[in-house]
């Protein structure tokens, strides 16, 4: 989901590498006479940490944790159960080391502020799921309760066919628009966005949805020109709606924020078997102690 709202047409050919954007006939990080594959994943493209944070970490163990899903039948299409091996991963990270005079330098900095915790402000990634929305013309849903400091500044919303999962016939990665007419999200008593989208996907009322897809890379990155990856026409094939509340009011500082989603249809009610993601973009702090390596969640 985060992919496709951050990068566009220019970067087709770098996410060919991490397996985006791949077909029956387009498959250039596999060998069809071995099916031996191969590929590259930065990890901008899944921690909002590897993505904000730029600045050299000193002298702090790092760890990265990977979970194998239990299946492998959401990774690939095919007509035919496929046994994926994976042989090999690794992990590179950049080192910088330094030269013995900047080497003491830093030691010295280090024994003079024993006490001084580097602070790390970055963008964290969140992704929950309501496994079915309830058949009925409305729905509210309850993500979540948080604290001030880790309020949403961006939700992306999609909707699929829970019938996809674990269907290798069926592509997993497909997005609905559910018959949606109306999408609406809570942080306590403020609500975005302010006006009503009136969406209606069959008569191609849906530029308002469009426009908060096209706008995203512009608000979250800073750019004068976002690059949607998809065109509107494409859009409507595999929507995903996105709220922005990054501008929030002064005065909502209450210790506990909830966080609710309303859905509307202008149908009768929602289809069947539909599941909801929500993937909330919030503030993240840390810091951590160069001296001795000890990382704690903590406060700007």
């Amino acid at each position: 989901m985060k992919t496709m709202v951050s990068y566009g047409e220019s970067n087709s050919k770098f996410l060919e590498t991490v397996g985006w954007g791949l077909d029956n006939e387009n498959q250039p990080i596999l060998d069809k006479s071995s099916y031996v594959f191969s590929g590259k994943l930065p990890l901008k493209c899944l921690m909002g940490f590897a993505e904000d944070y730029s600045r050299v970490i000193l002298n702090v163990k790092q760890e990265l944790i990977l979970i194998i899903a239990r299946s492998f039948k959401n990774s690939y299409i095919g007509e035919v159960d496929a046994n994926v091996k994976i042989d090999e991963i690794e992990w590179r990270i950049g080192h910088i080391m330094p030269s013995d005079k900047q080497r003491l330098k830093l030691l010295n900095r280090l024994n003079e502020s024993t006490t001084t915790k580097v602070k790390i402000g970055y963008r964290m990634w969140d992704l929950y799921e309501l496994p079915a929305i309830r058949e009925t013309s409305s729905d509210i849903w309850a993500v979540k309760t948080t604290n001030s400091l880790e309020r949403p500044r961006y939700i992306i919303i999609g909707f699929q066919n829970s019938d996809n999962a674990d269907d290798r016939s069926k592509d997993v990665t497909q997005f609905i628009n559910a018959g949606v007419n109306n999408i609406r999200l809570y942080l306590n008593s403020e609500v975005y966005p302010y006006e009503r989208w009136n969406l209606d996907f069959e008569k191609k009322l849906d530029s308002v949805a469009y426009y908060a897809y096209d706008n995203f890379q512009r608000s979250y990155y800073g750019k004068d020109m976002g690059e949607p990856m998809m065109s509107i026409g494409e859009f409507r094939k595999n929507p995903l709606f996105i709220i922005d509340c990054s501008h929030q009011p002064d005065a909502m500082k209450s210790s506990t924020v909830d966080i609710k989603l309303e859905f509307e249809t202008r149908k009768v009610k929602f289809p069947s078997n539909t599941k909801v993601y929500a993937l909330i973009l919030h503030d993240a702090y840390l810091t951590y102690s160069a001296l001795d390596g000890s990382v704690h969640l903590g406060t700007p």
